[in-house]
């Protein structure tokens, strides 16, 4: 067999989509050596091996590339053969003015929502995540993105969450932002005076507050937001008079697309939208004689 080496330039959405981890498993089965990077401009990877494993590495790489990834541009170049002994995973560099296209926030995946009811370390966990889901152009400062360049760098990992981020097999194989209840961000409830850091009665307490009529201050990890019962007519039209907002429709959140469908008309479009990975505000529209204002 020939022995060749490649270096594979690749820009665009490539970035925070869990694409260093999908390249790092693909050239281990395809028995390749060399490495991966994240650069400010997009990834760069050296690979080395036979010449038919990289030609079906460059194949697959396009075939099975993460979802949430875009590819733009990839330029191949043949390269020195420097025989490495494995293929590696290396530090980031910033190596030109040009940036790489930056990952939207992606929704909770159907695995995290699972783990937030299994992981005992995770249960009901706000700021769960994985190599395929959570926040990312929120919490990046700069690029290339890596840990130390995102909101997540003050909170060093556990234990387990490191276990995780060097296991191949895990899917928070090298997830930048991992954390759990143990090492990572805490909510608390501030009201009345009181400070509450117990998210079980955090989540009670809320709860009470909104079908109470309330309306509370949410800081998610972009900002913050107000939330109140949308059913409530009284507490929506506060809302609208503290926000001076007469009639433009605010973002209503439902559990599941049952719930919505309750309420408002959806195609197929607008569903398969709602039900991406983006979860984007969509605007419906609404059945009538209903309460939602």
């Amino acid at each position: 067999m020939i022995k060749v080496a490649n270096i594979i330039r690749v820009q665009g959405l490539v970035q925070g989509v869990g694409f260093r981890p999908f390249v790092y498993k693909l050239a281990l089965r395809q028995n390749l050596k060399g490495w991966v990077e994240n650069r400010n401009d997009g990834v760069l990877i050296k690979a080395e091996g036979d010449r038919q494993a990289i030609e079906k590495f460059r194949d697959l790489f396009i075939k099975e590339a993460p979802p949430a990834s875009k590819i733009v541009a990839m330029e191949i170049e043949e390269s020195l053969f420097e025989g490495f002994d494995d293929f590696h995973i290396v530090r980031s560099e910033n190596i030109s003015d040009e940036v790489t296209e930056i990952c939207p926030d992606i929704a909770v995946c159907e695995d995290c929502l699972e783990d937030m009811q299994t992981q005992k370390n995770r249960i009901a966990y706000p700021f769960i995540n994985c190599t395929n889901c959570g926040p990312r152009f929120t919490i990046i400062r700069d690029l290339p993105y890596d840990r130390e360049k995102t909101t997540m760098h003050p909170f060093k990992m556990c234990s387990d969450c490191h276990k995780e981020y060097v296991d191949i097999l895990d899917r928070r194989f090298h997830a930048q932002p991992v954390a759990c209840s143990v090492c990572g961000p805490e909510y608390e409830l501030r009201y009345n005076g009181k400070t509450v850091k117990e998210l079980n009665i955090i989540l009670e307490t809320a709860t009470e507050l909104i079908s109470g009529g309330k309306i509370i201050a949410i800081k998610g990890i972009g900002g913050f937001f107000f939330s109140c019962d949308a059913t409530n007519q009284e507490a929506v039209k506060r809302l609208r008079t503290r926000k001076n907002r007469e009639g433009k429709p605010f973002a209503v959140m439902f559990s599941n697309i049952h719930a919505l469908q309750q309420f408002a008309e959806i195609n197929e479009a607008e569903k398969e939208s709602l039900l991406s990975w983006r979860r984007p505000i969509v605007l419906l529209k609404q059945k009538k004689n209903l309460l939602l204002m």
